[in-house]
């Protein structure tokens, strides 16, 4: 018994390392990708780019959920793969240790992180998607932060969009100004040397002021109306604070998972039914998964031939993806309302949890021999013969 829980330790340390280190680097990597386009709607918006960190932040239970899966099998495959190439494998089995109590362990792990993911994708992520879409909403929205950086095109509010070629340090003093609004049906094109943003005289919002500039209105007419000023204040103001968020809930993305529950076995219409259905049964079946991918990993962990080893983790990876993708289809199906979502989203991962025990109850006889190599050799032996017919010289025929 000790010597078991030594071994499950052990397999366990050589799991946790780098599956902390794939899923830092997985989950680092899809919230840059993000960040970059938070950045140009933040300043697009004329919004500070900082906050592209905060929306970062409330997105990280969102990612870590395809994050997890990756990160899990790229340590369970660095594992296995260690004791194959180290003779590890080969000395526990000639002691009496099989397959399945190596696994064990992993199997365990798995539990812990399936039911971790369902406190992620079930609970806080739907929090923090509301407080995401609150920040979006006050940033980019209503509440302009009266900073306008130079030559850019700032999409404001109502159909107003405002550029300066040049700014000053405070962002508010303008030189060089051109603004686009639409009023009333028809557009009006203003330009000004300068200008500057200021509170109004009751310090309530934030006006625009302009200096020396015309303002050209199209009247339909042969030619277009203009106004010539000194000094004008443009008509929109901006608030100084977005108004107050709608309530969570609006969306079956923010509710968790007691709450999509409820909701489903509410008096709803038939349309929000199936997306609240295809949204929950999309998440547990996404977590559950956890609990069994050492069951495909394992088996295509255990070679001690290098391109084999290569060839198993094209095909791990192959159906984890597909294994996602479908999820994603059989989500949008149950949307759409062509399939009921328990059978749109549990039938690929009885596809999957098919697959995972039949590689590994055909692998734990002869390790390393799955179904997958087997292919492979096939395909190979085939290449080979098929080379050789072509290159084998024709026989000449004897001499009369």
């Amino acid at each position: 018994m000790l010597k078991l829980r030594i071994l499950d330790r052990y397999i366990l340390g050589l799991t946790l390392k780098p599956m902390l280190i794939s899923l830092s680097i997985v989950l680092t990597a899809l919230l840059l990708e993000r960040i970059l386009r938070l950045i140009d709607i933040l300043a697009t918006a004329g919004a500070p780019v900082f906050i592209a960190f905060a929306l970062a932040g409330n997105l990280v239970p969102h990612y870590l959920g395809f994050a997890m899966p990756a990160g899990f099998a790229l340590g369970v495959y660095s594992a296995i793969s260690k004791l194959s190439l180290g003779a590890e494998l080969e000395a526990g089995l000639a002691s009496g240790v099989s397959v399945r109590t190596m696994t064990r362990p992993l199997i365990i792990l798995g539990c812990v992180l399936s039911l971790l993911s369902i406190l992620v994708v079930g609970f806080a992520s739907p929090y923090c998607r509301y407080v995401y879409r609150e920040i979006i909403n006050q940033s980019t929205a209503y509440a302009w932060r009266a900073h306008a950086p130079a030559a850019t095109f700032i999409s404001v509010k109502d159909g107003l969009t405002v550029t300066a070629d040049e700014v000053d340090k405070t962002g508010r003093g303008l030189k060089g100004v051109f603004i686009q609004n639409r009023k009333d049906g028809q557009d009006v094109v203003t330009s000004a040397s300068t200008g500057r943003l200021e509170l109004t005289p009751d310090e309530s919002a934030i006006q625009l002021k302009l200096f020396n500039g015309a303002a050209v209105r199209d009247l339909g007419g042969p030619e277009p109306s203009t106004l010539r000023f000194k000094e004008f204040v443009l008509d929109k103001k901006f608030d100084l604070e977005a108004p107050p968020f709608r309530p969570r809930g609006g969306n079956e993305r923010e509710l968790d998972m007691f709450e999509l529950w409820s909701e489903m076995r509410g008096p709803v219409s038939k349309g929000y039914y199936r997306e609240l259905s295809a949204e929950f049964h999309g998440r547990l079946a996404r977590s559950l998964s956890l609990a069994f991918l050492p069951l495909l990993i394992v088996p295509l962990s255990m070679t001690m031939r290098r391109n084999a080893r290569i060839a198993n983790m094209v095909a791990a990876g192959v159906a984890m993806v597909v294994y996602h993708n479908s999820l994603q289809i059989g989500e949008t199906l149950a949307h759409k309302g062509l399939a009921p979502a328990v059978v749109t989203c549990w039938a690929p991962f009885l596809l999957f949890l098919g697959l995972s025990v039949l590689l590994f109850r055909t692998s734990t006889d002869r390790p390393g021999d799955t179904l997958i190599s087997r292919a492979i050799d096939g395909v190979r032996a085939a290449f080979v013969r098929a080379t050789r017919k072509r290159t084998a010289p024709e026989p000449q025929a004897a001499g009369g």
